[in-house]
C-alpha cells in the first residue's frame, strides 16, 4: 500500500533524500497518516504527506516537459479515461484493490476498464498471470527455482476433506493457507494438521468464508522463515536495482519488525536472493504495449525466504540446520518500494526509469501506425524540388528533413501521456 511508503518524512530526508520538488504538489494527493485518506476527502486543515507513487509521478512531470502526467484516483478510473492515453502505469492501484476491497457499484466497471483498455502497464495478461499465483509458481517449479512444498487447491474441484488428505499424504505436520487474486495478507492462516483432524470445522469454515477465491495456495510451514531475513529484490528491465531484507516482529528482541538495506544485508542472503530472483523473473511473460508488441518490463519484486528448520514433505530433502533459500512470492509494480529504508535516494532513479519506459512504449506504438499517407506527402515534396539545381536540391532536401523531424518530435510530445494510477490510501 502506498499509505505506508511515505516520502515527505524525516527518515527519507536523512538518507539523504530530496523531497523539495514536491513543494508544488496539490494537497489533494497527500495522505492523512491517521485516517489513511487523501486530503481531498478529509476535513479542511488536515495535514498529510505524499507517498512514493505520487512522488514518482510528480518527479516525471517536473523533469520531462514532453510527458504529460495525470494521477488517476480510483473514482476516476473508467474505460474512456484510460483509452485516451498511450499508457497507464500501475504504481499503487491495481486489480487486487478491486478484487479484495468491499465492493461498490463501480467495482465491476473499473475492473472491466482495466481488462479491456489494452494500455495498462503491466498489461492485463501479465497482471493476471501474477494475480493467479499458480501460473508463475508452477513455471518456476518446472524451471528448477526452489520453492516451499506447495499444493494448489482450486475451485470448483476442491473440498476441505480432499485438501487435508493431500496434506497428510505429503507428510506435513503444519501448513499455511494463502490466496491467489488477493493481497494485504487476506486469508492467510497457519494451521496444524492435528488440529484440523480433531476439528474438521476449521478448514470447513475457511472454505465457506473464502468460497469466492478461485485458488488457495497451501504450503508446508517453513519454521525458519520468520527467524531469518526475507530478502526482497527489485528488478527493472530485468536488471537488479536494490534489495531490502526484513525480519518478522515475532523473531526480534523488541517485538518490532526489522528492515535493513544495502551492505547491512548479510552477503549470503543477498547473493542467494539475487540468484534465485534472476531465475524467477525469467519465468514471467513479456510485457506488452497496446499494439501487442513486447516492451521492456517495468518494476518486478521477488521475495526470497530462508529455511533452516525441519521440512517433512516426502519429496523434499532440505536439511535441518542448513540454510535453504527459496522463492516466496513475486510482486508487480504496485508493490511497496521501501523508499525510506534505503541508503540512497531512489526517486530520481525511478523517475528516469519510468520516463524511459514511457518513451519506449510511445516509440513502439507510433512506429506500428500506418505510414503510407506520410510517405506520399514526402514524395510529393521531393518531386516539387526536382527541378532545382543540384546544390539547391540538396539544401532543400536537408531543410525538408529537418523540418520533418521537428514536426514529428512536436507530435510525439503532444501525444505522450503517462498516466499513473494511485492506490486508495486506506488500503
Amino acid at each position: 500500500g502506498k499509505d505506508t511508503d511515505v516520502v515527505e518524512d524525516q527518515k527519507y530526508r536523512d538518507i539523504p533524500g530530496d523531497d523539495s520538488f514536491m513543494a508544488d504538489l496539490s494537497d489533494d494527493w497527500r495522505v492523512d497518516p491517521e485516517s489513511h485518506e487523501y486530503l481531498k476527502d478529509c476535513e479542511e486543515g488536515t495535514k498529510g504527506y505524499a507517498h512514493c507513487d505520487v512522488a514518482i509521478a510528480h518527479w516525471v512531470k517536473k523533469n520531462n516537459p514532453d510527458i504529460e502526467v495525470d494521477i488517476i484516483g480510483p473514482s476516476d478510473l473508467n474505460l474512456r479515461r484510460l483509452k485516451k492515453n498511450i499508457a497507464n502505469f500501475s504504481l499503487g492501484f491495481n486489480a487486487v484493490n478491486l478484487l479484495v476491497v468491499a465492493k461498490d457499484p463501480s467495482t465491476e466497471k473499473s475492473l472491466a476498464a482495466l481488462q479491456k483498455c489494452g494500455n495498462i502497464v503491466p498489461d492485463w495478461g501479465y497482471e493476471e498471470y501474477i494475480l493467479t499465483k499458480s501460473n508463475y509458481m508452477k513455471a518456476c517449479i518446472n524451471a528448477g527455482v526452489p520453492m516451499a512444498p506447495t499444493i494448489f487447491s482450486c475451485s470448483p474441484d476442491r473440498s476441505p476433506e480432499k485438501l487435508l488428505s493431500d496434506i497428510k499424504e505429503r507428510g506435513w505436520k503444519s501448513f499455511v493457507m494463502k490466496q491467489s487474486c488477493s493481497g494485504f495478507s487476506l486469508g492467510f492462516l497457519k494451521l496444524k494438521v492435528e488440529d484440523c483432524e480433531k476439528d474438521p470445522s476449521i478448514l470447513k469454515n475457511y472454505f465457506e468464508e473464502y468460497a469466492s477465491c478461485p485458488e488457495y495456495v497451501v504450503q508446508e510451514t517453513v519454521e525458519g522463515f520468520t527467524r531469518n531475513w526475507e530478502t526482497r529484490c527489485f528488478w527493472f528491465k530485468g536488471e537488479f536495482l536494490y534489495a531490502i531484507a526484513n525480519m518478522a516482529a515475532v523473531s526480534t528482541e523488541d517485538g518490532a519488525e526489522r528492515i535493513i538495506s544495502g551492505d547491512d544485508i548479510p552477503a549470503e542472503f543477498l547473493e542467494n536472493a539475487k540468484r534465485i530472483g534472476a531465475e524467477a523473473i525469467k519465468c514471467l511473460p513479456n510485457m506488452k504495449a497496446s499494439n501487442g508488441e513486447d516492451i521492456s518490463s517495468i518494476l518486478v519484486r521477488t521475495d526470497i525466504g530462508c529455511s533452516d528448520g525441519e521440512i517433512n514433505d516426502k519429496d523434499y530433502n532440505w536439511k535441518t540446520g542448513e540454510k535453504t533459500f527459496f522463492l516466496n512470492e513475486i510482486e508487480p509494480s504496485s508493490t511497496t518500494y521501501f523508499v525510506r529504508h534505503l541508503k540512497f535516494d531512489c526517486l530520481p532513479m525511478y523517475g528516469k526509469l519510468y520516463s524511459d519506459s514511457i518513451r519506449e512504449i510511445l516509440s513502439k506504438v507510433e512506429d506500428s501506425k500506418p505510414k503510407a499517407k506520410a510517405k506520399g506527402k514526402g514524395k510529393a515534396k521531393a518531386k516539387a524540388k526536382a527541378a532545382s539545381k543540384s546544390k539547391a536540391k540538396a539544401k532543400a532536401k536537408g531543410k525538408a528533413k529537418a523540418k520533418g523531424k521537428a514536426k514529428a518530435k512536436g507530435k510525439a510530445a503532444a501525444k505522450v501521456k503517462g498516466k499513473i494510477m494511485k492506490k486508495p490510501a486506506n488500503k
